[in-house]
């Protein structure tokens, strides 16, 4: 693991990159994903016990890593199956206030409608910005899959799956505590650099294990651990959020190929998602350092939560495997978060130019 193998990236180039990829989609392609969504849109946001639905997710990460029509039909076919005896989502009414239902999961019809009538009337851009100051404290909630969500429909373009992907947000969001103050830590000068914070927290994680089932809930059991107090607000800041993503999309990238632990793949998956949703951000909180520690907070308590298990090294590294193969095999893959991992390795290869992302995406998909 090298956590300081972090490239030099400005600000704008991250925010600009998210767009000029999302203008290279090729119409036919984007016509296509949007017929497909169209044809989900009243399935349910969540399956079994509080699971997260991946298909819009993972439909978009097909169209874009070139599946066929065949291929995207027999995925969804066989995902649908999931939603067995569950009925379609409800259609809901507009709320005078959207923010009063914040974490009422039963809201989630009435949310979606409350949100495709704002973007209907305000745009896109305006709905983003001002969701997004709202709905990024509980970053976190259902595992970052709110926020995963999002990302997917933005990139997408198509409006009622993002009305859906802020509803679901929105309905399942929770915050994570922050540490109890300590200022002795919080001093600048005991500020911790990125290579011994993250040996501190692999060393911490190391004497703390949660049952409970879903990494939410562990996220949350993990928030009341002294490694939590200790590490969430200690790491040095950077200086604004996009440099602070970046930081920590390496490192997450650094755990998952040291263990392919299954919390750790939502950790890439959700900071690529935090990527490409900052365009969307007020230009007043990309230097806000009260953001970093939000985010710091998570990335904590992920970790902890994943219960991360190192593996030992291989004695011979495999080869690597080009990118149009990686993404081949994610098409025919019926792993959704084998295809979702492989989609967000390629997007942030291009972006952050680490090849590593190739034996990142490789490594899922030999699992999956």
């Amino acid at each position: 693991m090298n956590p300081d193998h972090v490239l030099a990236i400005s600000t704008d180039t991250l925010a600009a990159a998210p767009k000029h990829l999302l203008a290279a989609t090729p119409t036919r392609a984007r016509s296509a994903l949007h017929a497909d969504l169209d044809q989900i849109k009243d399935w349910p946001p969540e399956y079994g016990q509080q699971l997260s639905s991946h298909l819009p997710m993972a439909l978009h990460a097909l169209h874009q890593l070139g599946a066929s029509e065949a291929q995207v039909r027999e995925f969804v076919a066989g995902y649908c199956t999931r939603f067995q005896g569950q009925g379609q989502a409800q259609r809901g009414q507009v709320l005078s206030e959207w923010r009063q239902a914040l974490g009422q999961f039963d809201a989630f019809a009435d949310l979606r409608l409350s949100f495709a009538a704002e973007l209907a009337r305000a745009g896109r851009d305006a709905v983003l910005a001002q969701a997004l100051q709202v709905l990024l404290p509980g970053v976190s909630a259902v595992a970052f899959h709110g926020l995963i969500r999002t990302a997917h429909a933005v990139e997408g373009g198509h409006e009622g799956e993002l009305a859906s992907a802020l509803a679901y947000w929105a309905c399942r969001w929770q915050t994570l505590p922050p540490p109890p103050p300590s200022p002795p830590a919080s001093a600048p000068e005991l500020a911790m650099g990125l290579a011994a914070w993250s040996r501190a927290l692999v060393d911490g994680a190391r004497g703390w294990r949660s049952e409970a089932p879903l990494i939410f809930l562990r996220m949350q059991a993990a928030s009341a651990t002294p490694v939590y107090a200790e590490l969430a607000h200690r790491l040095k800041p950077e200086a604004g959020i996009a440099q602070r993503v970046a930081q920590l999309a390496n490192l997450a990238l650094s755990y998952y190929l040291d263990s392919g632990n299954f919390t750790v793949l939502h950790m890439i998956t959700g900071l690529r998602a935090l990527r490409v949703l900052l365009p969307w951000l007020p230009k007043t909180l990309y230097a806000d350092p009260a953001l970093q520690r939000l985010l710091d907070e998570a990335f904590v308590a992920a970790y902890l939560a994943g219960r991360v298990q190192p593996r030992p090294p291989p004695g011979k590294t495999p080869p690597g495997l080009p990118w149009p193969a990686l993404a081949a095999a994610a098409c025919r893959s019926r792993d959704d978060h084998a295809i979702k991992l492989v989609h967000a390795c390629g997007d942030e290869m291009a972006v952050y130019g680490d090849t590593r992302y190739l034996q990142a995406a490789a490594l899922v998909l030999r699992e999956g």
